[in-house]
């Protein structure tokens, strides 16, 4: 016990000792490291309040002793957050003073009776008043450049405040589709209702050029019912600055519907109508007739599945629609080659033409393709049995050197013969479609693959005469080979698999696992 009284003894001497130098050195007490250390680095340097007495507050200074033998004396714990709170107070209230007194130095000079400094005025604001008007300087330029800039290159009126250059949201309502995100933008607020209904073409301060919204109206994937009443809902100030309508997405297209496309939208140039069977347009020669006569700037028509057009409809496209080059009259059966005739005597243009299944089309009419329209770079002769012949696919070489894609799919009397002459005279070939051409065999595949080095696609599917011959074949000479379809040719083993995996290894092969030996 005696040893501990000695103990303490000393200790409370080396405290006070300790205590009283260091109220010499900084002229004024701490108590807790913490609360000295903030008292240094203290913007002000405003001294701290008085100690309090009591057993609540013990003067403490750390300095030489660990952190167990401070808090081995530190009856409350709690002392040194209570400080810090207490000091955070004290640094706010006199920040407050500061701030007043440097606001109102002449009002508080005239409380205390001692003159005012004249160079205080509003143009000479204190360090409080300078980062507001900062502040506020920085906002009326922002607006200013927003005046400038922003709304001269508005093609409408009322932009909101500023919110988005007209130049970026024309960007992004570029990327929608008019229905439904349109009319659902359109109902939000009445600056996105001008920007939505621009229809005019218009340059920015920068001479980007924009043009207008409704240049395009796509309803392909979408669920529409009936086209009459959704044309009819737009009005003429929307549908007259169309270009672009594609209807493939509408269940129900009629020859009022077309009634209206060609009364309201004189500068149209691409019309798509092509649906599948089950839904397909119900329109005639009426609908055709009209748009032919109003749609002179026609260039691309898409008539897939309107199985009640007959040739008076396309006679009549090919008076009116001078600029045609690309026609897709795919699976109307009532087509003869009357309208082949009519439409290539007519459109000079032509470099598109898709007449898919138009069993009517006699091998005459093929040839006349070749006669009629040599710039032709894709054609669709696929079901067309009857007239798609080895005499007239050698006649057709002869003729359209420039072709780049042909379809003659499920052309079950297609010979070897014709596909030669097709290699010899069309080496532009990029794409070749011969699936179901059950009639073919090596002689012919090997002759594309030495003659059109170009080739990037060739569907082969159902040809039970191609084997491993044509795939090394088309490995070592079609390089730029992306696809290569042989799936039910039972002649292709995993040899020329393998042969085609080592030489081409970006071209993707389709086949069947069940057929591999």
């Amino acid at each position: 016990e005696e040893e501990e009284e000695e103990e303490e003894e000393d200790w409370d001497g080396r405290l006070r000792r300790d205590n009283l130098d260091f109220e010499e050195e900084d002229g004024y007490s701490t108590r807790a490291v913490s609360f000295r250390t903030s008292h240094k680095s203290s913007k002000h340097g405003s001294p701290s309040l008085p100690l309090s007495s009591g057993a609540d507050y013990e003067r403490l200074d750390t300095r030489g002793y660990t952190s167990s033998t401070a808090r081995r004396f530190l009856k409350d714990p709690t002392q040194i957050e209570y400080q810090l709170e207490e000091e955070v107070r004290l640094a706010e209230e006199l920040n407050l003073v500061e701030g007043y007194v440097a606001e109102h130095v002449n009002e508080v000079r005239e409380v205390l009776g001692v003159e005012k400094r004249p160079d205080l005025d509003r143009n000479v604001p204190s360090r409080r008043k300078g980062f507001l008007a900062q502040q506020e300087e920085r906002k009326l330029k922002v607006l200013e450049i927003a005046q400038k800039y922003y709304r001269k290159q508005a093609p409408y009126t009322e932009f909101g405040e500023h919110l988005l250059p007209t130049g970026a949201l024309h960007r992004i309502l570029e990327k929608l589709d008019v229905a439904p995100s349109y009319f659902l933008l359109a109902m939000t607020n009445k600056q996105v209702l001008h920007a939505v209904y621009c229809t005019e073409t218009w340059t920015s301060v920068n001479g980007e050029k924009f043009a207008g919204l409704w240049s395009s109206l796509t309803l392909a994937g979408k669920r529409c019912g009936d086209a009459h009443l959704l044309l009819s809902g737009m009005g003429p100030q929307r549908l007259g600055h169309v270009k672009e309508m594609n209807l493939s997405g509408v269940k129900s297209v009629t020859d009022d519907s077309l009634a209206i496309i060609a009364e309201q939208s004189p500068q149209l140039e691409v019309l798509l109508l092509g649906r599948r069977i089950d839904v397909g347009p119900q329109v005639t020669d009426v609908g055709i007739q009209d748009v032919a006569a109003c749609c002179s700037r026609l260039r691309v028509l898409d008539l897939t599945w309107c199985t009640k057009v007959t040739d008076a409809g396309i006679k009549s496209v090919a008076e009116g629609c001078g600029e045609l080059h690309s026609l897709n009259v795919a699976y109307c059966h009532l087509l003869t080659d009357a309208s082949v005739l009519a439409v290539l005597g007519s459109c000079k243009k032509m470099t598109e033409l898709l007449v898919e299944s138009c069993d009517r089309i006699s091998e005459q009419g093929i040839i006349s393709i070749g006669q009629l329209a040599p710039r032709l770079k894709r054609l669709s002769l696929a079901g067309c049995s009857s007239g798609a012949t080895t005499m007239s696919i050698i006649q057709l070489s002869r003729h359209c050197e420039a072709l780049t894609t042909i379809d003659l799919t499920s052309i079950s009397g297609l010979q070897d013969a014709g596909i030669w002459q097709l290699s010899r005279g069309c080496r532009w070939l990029q794409k070749l479609f011969l699936a179901w051409c059950v009639q073919l065999s090596d002689h012919s595949f090997v002759q594309v693959a030495r003659n059109c080095p170009l080739l990037v696609e060739l569907v082969g599917r159902g040809c039970v005469k191609l084997s491993d011959t044509s795939v090394m074949q088309l490995a070592q000479n079609c390089s730029y080979l992306q696809v290569l379809d042989v799936r039910g040719c039972r002649l292709v083993t995993q040899n020329g698999l393998d042969a085609m995996a080592m030489l081409l290894p970006s071209c993707m092969v389709l086949y069947d696992d069940s057929s591999l030996k």
